[in-house]
Formats: C-alpha cells, sequence, structure tokens
C-alpha cells in the first residue's frame, strides 16, 4: 500500500494511521520500526540525564564534557554515513546502525566510569544522528512522487507520537529512581533499536550505485545551494530549543508565570504537531512551495518571539495569556518549518544521493541542537527581551534566505537541464 492510499483511507472517516493496512506493506514496516524506536528513545530521553549523574554518578561538568564532545561526533559523521548507504543500499545500512546503536545502548549498563561512558555514548549519539537520514533514504527509495513527502512526514508524527509515550516509562524510571530502574530503561531502549533493525529487515532492498555499476564522489560537496540550505535551515532549527530549554529560562528569570504553564505548552505543542503536520507537508511538495512555506515559518517563529518578549515582567494572569498566544504562533512556525524543511531537503537532493544529502542536512539540525540550550540560555536569560529580538531577526532572515535559496536551485536545475528529485509534481 503506498502512502497515498495511507491518506484515502484517512479521507473515508477515519484517520489512516488507525487502519490496519497503513502498518502494512513496504513503507508501513517502516512506520512499525520508527513507532518502537521512537518509544525507546523517548524513555531514553525523559532521564538519561540522572542516569548518568546518579547511576553512572559523573560530575555535571563531565556530563557536559561528554554529550558535547559525543554530539560534535554523532554530527559530522552524518554524511559520510550516508554516503556509505547510497553506495551499498540505505536498507542495509540503516539495519547495521540501529544494531550498533542499539548495543552500544545496552552496554551503558556495565559503564561506571568517564571514559567508558563517553566512548558508549558516542557510539549511540553517532548511530542517532546517522538513522534518520538514512531513514529517509530507505523511504525514498520505496516511494516516489507526493508519495515520498507523505511518508516522511508520517515517520515524523509517528515518532512524536512514540516519544510521547516512552515518556510515561521514563517517568516511572524516574519516580523509582535507583539502580535496577535505570538499568531497566537502559536495556529497554537498547532493545528497541535491535527490534528497529529487525522490522527494518523486512523492508524491500533498495538498489544501490554498487549494484547500478556507478562510482563517483561526494556530490553534496559541490551542491552550493543545499549547503547554503544546510546552514540556513539550521538557524531556523533554534525554534526547536525555544520551547525545550529558552522559555524554561525566561519564565524563571523573567516573568510570574507558574511552573505547570511549561508543561502545557509543551503538551499543546505536541498535540497540534501530530494533529496537522501532514497537512501542512501537503503544501510543500514541490521546491517552490517548500520555498514559500520556508519564508513563512521565519516571519511566524519572529512573530512568536516578539509576543514573548512582551510576557517580561508582565503580572501572572497577563503572562499566562501571553505565553499561550505566543505558544500557538510558535507552534504555527514550527509546522511551517518542519513541512518546509522537508519539502527543501527531498526536493533538492539529487535521484541516487538521498543518503548522503539527507546526512548533510541533518549537520545543520544537529548542531543547532547542540547550541541551543547554551545561545538561547545567554540570550534569554542575559540579555532579556533585547534576546528575542535579536532571535526574531535571525529566525526572520534565515526564511528569507531560505526563499532565495530554493529559487536558486531551481534556476541552476534549469540551466543544467538534470533530472532530480526537484521534478516532483505537486499535489495541488
Amino acid at each position: 500500500m503506498t502512502a497515498t492510499e495511507g491518506q484515502d483511507t484517512g479521507r473515508q472517516g477515519r484517520p489512516g494511521w488507525t487502519r490496519r493496512g497503513f502498518w502494512q506493506g513496504p513503507v508501513g514496516s517502516v512506520y512499525v520500526a520508527t513507532l518502537v524506536l521512537s518509544v525507546g528513545r523517548g524513555a531514553w530521553y525523559a532521564c538519561w540525564a540522572l542516569f548518568f549523574l546518579r547511576s553512572v554518578e559523573l560530575s555535571p561538568a563531565q556530563f557536559g564534557i561528554g554529550i558535547t564532545a559525543a554530539g560534535l561526533v554523532g554530527m559530522v559523521a552524518g554524511m559520510p554515513v550516508g554516503y556509505l548507504a547510497d553506495r551499498i543500499g540505505p536498507r542495509e545500512v540503516l539495519m547495521a546502525v540501529a544494531a550498533v546503536q542499539g548495543l552500544a545502548t545496552m552496554s551503558l549498563a556495565l559503564v561506571h566510569n568517564f571514559w567508558t561512558a563517553m566512548i558508549a555514548t558516542t557510539v549511540v549519539v553517532t548511530a542517532e544522528k546517522a538513522s534518520p537520514g538514512i531513514r529517509i533514504a530507505v523511504l525514498s527509495g520505496l516511494t516516489d512522487g507526493p508519495d515520498r513527502l507523505k511518508s516522511i512526514s508520517n515517520c515524523h508524527v509517528i515518532k512524536e507520537i512514540g516519544a510521547v509515550a516512552g515518556s510515561v516509562i521514563g517517568i516511572v524510571v524516574l519516580t523509582l529512581d535507583n539502580r535496577p530502574g535505570y538499568v531497566g530503561m537502559v536495556l529497554f531502549c537498547g532493545a528497541a533499536s535491535l527490534a528497529f533493525a529487525a522490522l527494518i529487515a523486512r523492508v524491500p532492498h533498495v538498489e544501490s550505485l554498487r549494484e547500478r555499476q556507478v562510482t563517483r564522489k561526494m556530490l553534496v560537496l559541490r551542491d552550493r545551494p543545499f549547503l547554503v540550505l544546510t546552514v540556513l535551515n539550521g538557524v531556523l532549527a533554534l525554534n526547536w530549543g525555544v520551547l525545550d530549554a529558552g522559555l524554561p529560562v525566561w519564565l524563571t528569570s523573567h516573568t510570574q508565570a507558574p511552573p505547570w504553564t511549561m508543561g502545557v505548552l509543551l503538551a499543546f505543542n505536541g498535540v497540534v504537531i501530530v494533529l496537522l503536520l501532514n497537512r501542512f507537508t501537503q503544501a510543500a511538495t514541490t521546491v517552490k512551495s517548500a520555498g514559500r512555506m520556508s519564508a513563512l515559518a521565519g516571519v511566524t517563529l519572529a512573530v512568536s518571539c516578539l509576543v514573548f518578549a512582551t510576557t517580561d515582567g508582565a503580572t501572572a494572569g497577563t503572562v499566562i495569556a501571553l505565553l499561550f498566544v505566543a505558544a500557538a504562533v510558535h507552534t504555527l512556525g514550527e509546522l511551517f518549518f518542519v513541512a518546509g524543511g522537508y519539502g527543501l531537503s527531498v526536493g533538492m537532493t539529487r535521484e541516487d544521493a538521498h543518503g548522503e544529502y539527507q546526512g548533510m542536512f541533518g549537520v545543520g539540525e544537529g548542531a543547532a541542537m547542540m547550541l541551543a540550550p547554551g545561545l538561547l540560555t545567554a540570550l534569554l536569560a542575559g540579555w532579556g527581551s533585547p534576546g528575542w529580538l535579536l532571535l526574531a531577526g535571525l529566525f526572520l532572515a534565515s526564511g528569507a534566505g531560505l526563499l532565495y535559496t530554493s529559487r536558486w536551485s531551481i534556476r541552476l536545475e534549469q540551466r543544467r537541464g538534470t533530472t532530480t528529485a526537484k521534478e516532483l509534481q505537486p499535489v495541488d
């Protein structure tokens, strides 16, 4: 069953994912695998920090250094692993990466010092950073046309749902707050990665460059519009850190908002993303439309920053109302951002290089997530309202830059006359 058929079932009265057929077939197997993996990762991220601090007994400084180093290695490794996936087959490389991730995660149950923890964590993070791009390469090999973006968007939604379910497991572990609980969590997360690898084995093989007897160097390093896309989309990706990292600091240092506000805002954001992302992605099926979507993301996220800035010093009742307005606008901007990013990254990718292109694209988002906590804390806690204004300017400039980049890419392709993924026809 194709992704289009999954959407059609939703039009008959129920969402496609509530029907059995949605989870069957080649793409359905990727959905099932993604759900299993995301439940494990949701549990992991709910309590990984306390696992290292309380169970492994690392100091906060050691934890920060180790996670940063692991993030740097993982971020850089994404593109070469993606190129390897193009060379020998994305399904096989995805299975291997997931298996390594699972075994490395389980090995954390045995570590008791900084160096062993850092080595194991670096392997886990490297595999985790490489997986999304290779999974998109698998989906791209199994689908074409508008079905491609639908399947990628479905995976994103499924990942969000699984992460929420997994966080419930993490909360149970945090409630226990003991060594057996943390070890059990590590083993569970590792088992989820191994199960993901086993489920991906059911997916059909995607033809590789080696099978087509194609020998070439990396293409993405010579694709200037895509490199610019990676940087500018990475700047917009800072919006993911606004709710997770920046806003908690802002609430405690500049507002009188009650503590429960943060949890409600995050829940609201997650529910809206799950319900609406597919609809937004359907409007970004060409490079041209995705470029417009990214420009709208920049404008909308900038407006949300301006509303967040007005909460500085506001009274408790007023601040809650303003925060919900700002969060709603921010969530709309995130929908534009995710849909536009998928449309541009898939549309600007050469048809035989999805692995390396998606690996490069992930570098920008990975850098944003690594820098977001420190950068947003400095801007919002240190600068106050002017920090929101600077962040708004960054979002606005990046969105405009992505619109220009999309047009630049289209002009270059028209000049070259090559056949690439940009030739996907729009749904609307």
